[in-house]
């Protein structure tokens, strides 16, 4: 089979995704990345050139020169998913090992938080402020943010339904009240409460267009604001009130608590305060010595 009768396939591949129920967002994101890598194979090798392993590591080699190492998996990961579609399985790569990171540099404080929250209040961006506190307060990805609903506010809990997989997060009183003052506010009977001018859901980019602007105003680092870091804050608050990994797992939707785990990485600050708490010795015992030692 050629370069150009496989990249024939991937329309069929991506209808295929679409009977199996996966998110629009990661149907083109599969998309983006096989595009791609037929780019690669016919700029580099030809339309007509046997469509091979080989070809399929030097591809994997210039990601690896290009991309950080999780951005090569996830290539990897799309190129594999496709290849097992089209019965190529011997032709799947090998993703990358990375070695976890007990410490992250995006890591977002409560300070910050609060100042992003206090910020958009004060420039009238209501919206975006209860966005922000929703996702920090629930946990939830933004693709499910179209889940909180007039309907969820008056039950007191948001059904979640993600992949085909359901599960049902509490919505706090506190949380609520706000929420439901929104309603009121704008006039929201039922259906999604977070809606644009259009009557459709916020979407991903205007949302984290709009809090990187707010963290560019009030002098917090915008690396660090974007939606998905809002559920990693939640974590690591849920996880700071003593409560178990495994609770953690199940709010977040995910099957497997390997998974949270990487929720939980430290700010570099903290764990420098964490470490500094460990005694191994105490100085009266060992000052004598290494004055002796400095002679």
């Amino acid at each position: 089979m050629t370069n150009f009768e496989t990249a024939r396939k991937l329309p069929e591949f991506l209808h295929y995704l679409r009977l199996e129920e996966y998110a629009e967002n990661s149907i083109n994101g599969y998309n983006k990345d096989l595009l791609g890598l037929f780019s690669f194979l016919k700029e580099n090798f030809g339309v007509n050139r046997k469509f091979d392993k080989e070809n399929l590591i030097k591809y994997k080699e210039t990601l690896i020169n290009r991309l950080k190492p999780a951005s090569v998996n996830r290539k990897i990961a799309a190129i594999n998913k496709f290849l097992e579609f089209t019965q190529l399985p011997h032709f799947k790569l090998k993703s990358l090992k990375i070695q976890e990171r007990a410490t992250s540099p995006n890591t977002l404080s409560e300070p910050e938080f609060t100042r992003l929250i206090q910020t958009a209040f004060r420039l009238n961006k209501r919206k975006i402020a209860l966005i922000m506190l929703t996702l920090a307060s629930l946990g939830l990805r933004i693709s499910e943010l179209r889940h909180i609903t007039a309907e969820a506010l008056a039950d007191g809990k948001v059904t979640i339904n993600n992949k085909g997989k359901f599960r049902i997060v509490i919505i706090s009183p506190e949380l609520c009240e706000k929420l439901t003052s929104h309603c009121r506010k704008c006039d929201i009977k039922s259906g999604v409460i977070f809606l644009g001018s259009t009557k459709q859901p916020l979407s991903r980019t205007f949302i984290s267009r709009e809090m990187k602007a707010i963290a560019r105003l009030c002098g917090v680092d915008e690396h660090k604001v974007f939606p998905h870091n809002l559920r990693h804050y939640f974590a690591r608050k849920f996880l700071d009130c003593g409560n178990q990994l495994s609770d953690l797992a199940d709010i977040l939707g995910h099957a497997n608590v390997n998974t949270t785990r990487r929720y939980l990485c430290v700010s570099e600050n903290l764990l420098q305060q964490q470490m500094a708490k460990v005694k191994i010795f105490t100085q009266t015992n060992i000052e004598e010595f290494f004055a002796r030692w400095a002679m």
